[in-house]
């Protein structure tokens, strides 16, 4: 049986939509995306037990992190969980690094000072318009980001360098998803379209260009089958 629960403590500023969720790969923490500019990490241990929900010895929000001037539209941690990175309309992506210690407020900020310590360590310019996702590679040694500037771009996270800018698609690129070993990226986009990269060569090694409307989604199983969602209301 599912069960719903909807904690009406998970919230941004001025009730602000929240754009994406991710949850943190050992399962103690979700950070969130919102319109308030901001992204929140939250302590999932009032989520999984709500006897402790009011327990002032649990905190329920772990960091706020302010450096967007935009809306925050996406938000993925690294597989090893040490890193968040985060997209925004404002064209940046920010990678934090939870590091040791006890976090601070921003300066400035009306905000409670932060429980941990993640700290920006990466700021990522190259797009032109709104990040709309990202995605770390299964190994985190790169992530990739896409935008409304019908681009998809390749980061080594460790320097803030470019690898590849990746040109295929003729219209806004929403969303990013590597296969599970990290050989192929695929995007897709509102030209209808799904592109498989190569990411050794950084050439596209398949346009699938079955839907007949604005592709919405696209996932890769574990067994390299790729799974993509569209506004003409077929799942291919």
């Amino acid at each position: 049986m599912v069960h719903i629960y909807k904690p009406e403590f998970v919230q941004h500023d001025g009730g602000s939509p929240i754009f994406s969720v991710d949850c943190h790969p050992d399962g103690t923490r979700m950070a969130t995306a919102g319109g308030d500019q901001k992204v929140k990490v939250w302590n999932l241990a009032s989520i999984k037990d709500r006897s402790v929900e009011g327990d002032p010895n649990v905190p329920q929000i772990l960091a706020t992190l302010s450096e967007h001037f935009n809306t925050v539209n996406c938000v993925r941690f690294s597989k090893n969980g040490q890193f968040l990175a985060s997209g925004s309309t404002d064209t940046n992506v920010f990678l934090y690094e939870k590091r040791a210690g006890p976090g601070r407020a921003a300066f400035g900020s009306s905000d409670a000072p932060n429980v941990e310590n993640w700290v920006s360590c990466q700021t990522l310019r190259g797009h032109l318009s709104d990040v709309i996702d990202i995605a770390w590679v299964p190994d985190d040694s790169m992530l990739a980001s896409c935008s409304l500037d019908n681009l998809v771009i390749v980061w080594d996270p460790r320097t803030g360098q470019k690898v590849q800018t990746l040109k295929g698609h003729t219209s806004f690129v929403k969303g990013v998803a590597w296969d599970p070993i990290g050989k192929y990226l695929c995007s897709q986009a509102d030209d209808k379209s799904v592109i498989v990269w190569n990411d050794a060569t950084n050439e596209p090694v398949a346009k699938l260009a079955g839907h007949s409307l604005d592709v919405t989604a696209v996932c890769v199983m574990r067994d390299g089958t790729i799974v993509s969602g569209a506004m003409d209301k077929s799942i291919r």
